[in-house]
């Protein structure tokens, strides 16, 4: 069996520092030119998915398990899970992706989710219609407010995540048949550290304090990251600030110096050097190139 690919930019945006707003939501129909209707088998660093099946049935292959979802279907895909998908040219359906870091930082105010969100799940089936539409509503919504710019966007889509979120929870509380296939070693330990990186991303914390606080070694924090990730602590904790930057950049008119200083760097240069590394262009040059596109929409 082929080593399921590691997606950069096939099938979504492939790193989670991309994801300028708070998520990323498109129909399935729309990436057919991409995947000519079949995906191969994929995962994910950093990001989480849902993907919502309406008309059609959909076969898969989710930790190498074949298996045919009969529609209406909810799948929820956490990172670093294998997952392929062949669809039917007919299909109606969505994908909504999300930064797993803005994940974890949501389920620090819901800490009920917690049960679930780190393993895959799969609803499906008619008797799951009633259930699903109030959530099929909610994905139109998003898809329609995906499509407005503003600095208020990020707010009104993490709201209606969030009440997929509990829908999501109330059918799993009230059901209590939905799959787990898969779990990731030391995963309770990484998503710990994701949180805290998360929480703290804006004081300049090193690998070594984050271990601290975690009651481990640095070696130790180090190996599980890079288990559960294919990246090193230190690059989770860099993108966790790119993200932060990429948005301050888009989603606001603050000069590049003032957020650079916002983003507690000790000067402009800086901050641009370290922007210009790992995004490959400057900051002026990144911020023009996302204003320009949205106009061309």
């Amino acid at each position: 069996m082929p080593e399921p690919l590691l997606d950069r930019d096939r099938f979504v945006l492939g790193d989670a520092s991309q994801h300028v707003g708070f998520l990323n939501c498109e129909r399935i129909s729309e990436r057919r030119h991409i995947h000519g209707w079949r995906v191969e088998p994929h995962y994910h660093e950093g990001l989480t998915q849902i993907f919502l099946f309406w008309n059609r049935p959909v076969a898969s292959q989710i930790d190498f398990e074949e298996t045919r979802i009969q529609p209406p279907a909810l799948v929820w895909m956490p990172p670093l899970v294998s997952h392929g998908f062949d669809y039917p040219e007919d299909i109606r359906g969505w994908v909504i992706t999300v930064p797993s870091l803005d994940l974890v930082r949501l389920a620090a105010t819901m800490p009920w989710i917690a049960s679930w969100i780190s393993r895959p799940i799969t609803l499906s089936g008619e008797n799951l219609e009633h259930d699903l539409l109030p959530i099929r509503a909610l994905f139109e919504d998003v898809e329609v407010e995906h499509g407005f710019w503003g600095e208020e966007r990020s707010a009104i889509l993490e709201g209606l995540f969030r009440i997929i979120l509990v829908r999501i929870h109330r059918i799993l509380r009230t059901v209590r048949s939905h799959e787990t296939l898969a779990r990731i070693p030391r995963l309770k330990l990484v998503t710990r550290f994701e949180a805290l990186v998360d929480r703290d991303h804006l004081k300049n914390r090193s690998v070594g304090d984050y271990a601290a606080e975690l009651s481990v070694t640095s070696t130790y924090l180090t190996r599980c990251v890079k288990a559960a990730t294919g990246r090193s602590a230190g690059e989770i904790i860099h993108d966790r600030l790119l993200l932060e930057a990429r948005r301050l950049i888009v989603f606001t008119d603050l000069p590049i110096a003032q957020i650079a200083y916002r983003l507690n760097f000790s000067t402009p240069s800086y901050f641009t050097r370290f922007f210009t590394q790992l995004a490959g262009e400057k900051p002026t040059i990144f911020r023009s190139r996302m204003r320009a596109a949205k106009q061309a929409e």
